[in-house]
């Protein structure tokens, strides 16, 4: 018998494949990693019908989700480094033919309960239903963002016309004879500040 490297346990065994993957050991491990990876998957489930659209935050959004099945490094969620759908990146992996081959083959391999597989697994359908309300969303996040800066750019404006104002009446009040495009120049001339603090 010839050695085998098991990923689960993340050992070599040297009594046999099948000796290894029908034991208590290997089959508790499985549990385990099993009821991890399920729910890591009915959390991003849950947006399927209500997808969540975010502002993009370099410390939460650029994370990575290790998918057993495929044995891949998989990116939890779709970002363009502006806005971000949760796990996006996480249900287009599962909704792919390779991720569909995959779980078929690691489910034969390891010899794990056939009841669990559907639940890592996205039909066509849903991901089609997904794709419209993520679209609705979006479309809703950015009409906010807009309002959101037209609104900031407002607060701008008024900040700017309030320090015009009190620039003109301190110009009128400290220096009442003289004019204002001969005062700037003299200032800019003379590389004087104009107001010191």
């Amino acid at each position: 018998m010839g050695a085998y490297y098991c990923a689960i346990c993340n050992q070599t065994t040297f009594c046999g494949k099948k000796k290894h993957i029908f034991g208590k050991n290997h089959q508790s491990r499985l549990r385990v990693v099993l009821l991890k990876f399920t729910e890591k998957v009915k959390e991003a489930r849950r947006t399927l019908k209500k997808p969540q659209v975010e502002k993009f935050d370099c410390t939460q959004h650029k994370q990575k989700f290790w998918c057993y099945c495929c044995g891949l490094e998989v990116e939890r969620n779709v970002t363009d480094d502006n806005m971000t759908v949760m796990y996006g990146g996480l249900l287009e992996h599962m909704a792919t033919r390779e991720h569909r081959n995959g779980t078929y083959k690691f489910w034969w391999d390891n010899k794990a309960d056939p009841k669990l597989r559907d639940r890592v697994l996205i039909t066509e359908e849903e991901t089609e239903r997904f794709k419209a309300e993520v679209a609705k969303v979006l479309e809703c996040f950015v009409e906010k963002e807009d309002e959101y800066i037209k609104q900031q750019a407002d607060v701008i404006r008024a900040q700017e016309k309030h320090r015009q104002e009190v620039f003109q009446c301190l110009l009128e009040v400290c220096f009442p004879k003289m004019q204002w495009p001969w005062l700037v120049f003299f200032y800019v001339r003379r590389k004087i500040p104009l107001f010191s603090s």
